[in-house]
């Protein structure tokens, strides 16, 4: 796959919304990876797609062409991919940190339709590529609080306390940053739960609808996620790796990592090189 090949960027902080505004051709294939600890929204502006595949780690997955005003909504902590090709692709991607849905978590969407959200992209596009001045900053201000105060009032309900049964926003975002951030640590199940405020029981539901799979087997992606980033750019031995990812023993390592991504460590670092 080519890089990412982007005609026009601009990246700007307004109020407490992230923005990235782009045109990116798409003539090579071209991979879009998300797995943040803020909600992305993508809404696409514009451009040709002849071929597109996604996949949520939990949401809808598939081959989806979007179209103008198609919103792609990816939650916190979700893991979102996709493979694209054709002319270019004209979009706008929102970073909205989870405090400003009063930690609600938001369901994975392809394709989503709300006309406040598209319209907000578009205007906010069109001044930030714009010749900028005072007035040009205190429109985009007037038009991200705007936005700001829609997502609240659309995206951010959250579940009643005592009947509490699902993971927060900034839930999600914790555990899945101790996971990663002490992959050689050993992780239990009391103890994950007991992060999140949640008998262990409730928790294992909760974390599965939340990520799309067990506990285990998300510390087991994580381990094997950055051991063959090790492997790609580093030369530690293949022991060490296995090792410093949480593994008890290398022949373990070796065996889930080809079971993982379909051949040895030694010979996935030597197809990168």
């Amino acid at each position: 796959m080519a890089g990412r090949d982007l005609v026009a960027r601009h990246e700007r902080r307004i109020g407490a919304l992230g923005l990235v505004t782009g045109i990116e051709k798409l003539a090579q294939p071209t991979d879009w990876a998300f797995e943040e600890a803020h909600h992305t929204i993508v809404v696409h502006l514009g451009g040709r797609l002849d071929r597109m595949a996604c996949e949520f780690s939990v949401g809808p997955s598939g081959h989806v062409l979007p179209e103008r005003g198609d919103i792609w909504m990816i939650p916190a902590a979700c893991r979102y991919a996709a493979l694209a090709q054709g002319e270019r692709a004209e979009f706008v991607e929102f970073r909205v940190p989870t405090a400003l849905l009063a930690d609600a978590p938001i369901e994975a969407r392809v394709r989503h339709r709300d006309d406040v959200v598209f319209g907000a992209a578009a205007r906010l596009a069109a001044l930030i590529s714009g010749p900028g001045g005072d007035l040009t900053e205190m429109a985009s201000h007037a038009v991200a609080h705007a936005l700001e105060q829609h997502l609240l009032a659309h995206y951010g309900q959250r579940e009643p306390h005592g009947r509490r049964r699902i993971l927060s926003a900034s839930d999600r975002a914790r555990l899945a940053g101790t996971i990663k951030g002490q992959l050689d640590a050993p992780h239990s199940l009391a103890a994950l739960a007991a992060l999140v405020g949640m008998d262990p029981r409730r928790f294992t539901g909760a974390f599965r609808a939340a990520f799309g799979v067990s506990p285990w087997q998300y510390v087991l992606r994580a381990r094997l996620d950055a051991a063959a980033r090790m492997l790609r750019h580093g030369d530690e031995p293949v022991t060490d790796i296995a090792l410093a990812t949480g593994f008890a023993t290398p022949s373990h390592f070796a065996t889930a990592f080809a079971r993982r991504f379909g051949m040895p460590p030694s010979r996935w670092r030597i197809a990168g090189r």
